[in-house]
């Protein structure tokens, strides 16, 4: 059996510094790295490549199945869903694996971090319905294609354009603020979403697309967002546009 050593960056508490401490692990590899984590915890006491005894790996986790989003983290410097990455995989040639929190987002404790921002962001910009939801039906393989979003974060942390505190709100908006325009009839909320939406994405974004390539559920940001510039930016359109 190889020896992993996986290396992560731990935080105990909000206010605390950060730190790398070091794990090994033998045994099978054809796990995902939260069954990896689990494994480490799981020893009593967990000891680090060190000799040390060490507190527990805090991480979250849930569904395991890649439908939920919890275990988002940073795993040998790619935003991914911890369950979806299985350890033989990504292994480098020195049989090691790094783990980090999300650093868009402030840390809690270890691998969770506080991903409220997000959710503050959607009550900014009003993000739900005040009428019955009306779906073109045409409009409904894209719709669904939006509802996937696991508000997980992977986009906002690969995303160039996205920091903590600012302005732009990133690719999870874009994809709520479309979903909610093809459903809403109420015109004056239809309207308040276009107009914020122009100044909390449209006006942030560069178009690198990081979001795109590394959503777990493959949703289109690219188009997701093309929509909403069409409906909230360019004039020319709207005026000969019937989905207003």
């Amino acid at each position: 059996m190889k020896s992993l050593k996986i290396i992560i960056l731990r935080q105990k508490t909000k206010v605390s510094e950060p730190y790398l401490q070091s794990f090994y692990y033998q045994g099978n590899l054809h796990i995902p790295v939260t069954t990896l984590l689990e494994k480490l915890n799981s020893n009593e006491p967990l000891i680090d490549a060190e000799g040390n005894e060490a507190d527990y790996i805090h991480f979250e986790c849930s569904c395991e199945q890649g439908l939920c989003g919890s275990c988002s983290m940073v795993i040998n410097g790619t935003p991914s869903l911890a369950c979806q990455v299985f350890c033989d995989n990504i292994i480098d040639e020195n049989n090691t694996i790094k783990i980090e929190p999300l650093s868009k987002f402030p840390v809690i404790c270890d691998l969770i971090v506080d991903r409220q921002e997000m959710f503050n962001t959607m009550k900014e910009m009003e993000l739900w319905l005040t009428s019955s939801a009306k779906v073109n039906p045409d409009k409904v393989p894209f719709q669904y294609e939006v509802s996937q979003c696991l508000m997980c974060g992977l986009c906002l942390e690969a995303c160039p354009n996205y920091a903590k505190g600012d302005f732009f709100a990133g690719a999870p908006a874009a994809v709520a603020s479309i979903k909610m325009i093809e459903q809403e009839q109420d015109l004056n909320h239809k309207t308040f979403i276009k107009k914020i939406y122009k100044k909390k994405v449209f006006n942030g974004c560069s178009k690198a697309l990081a979001c795109q390539n590394i959503c777990p559920m493959k949703i289109p940001t690219q188009i997701a967002m093309s929509k909403m510039n069409k409906l909230s930016v360019w004039k020319m359109w709207q005026l000969f546009s019937k989905d207003k």
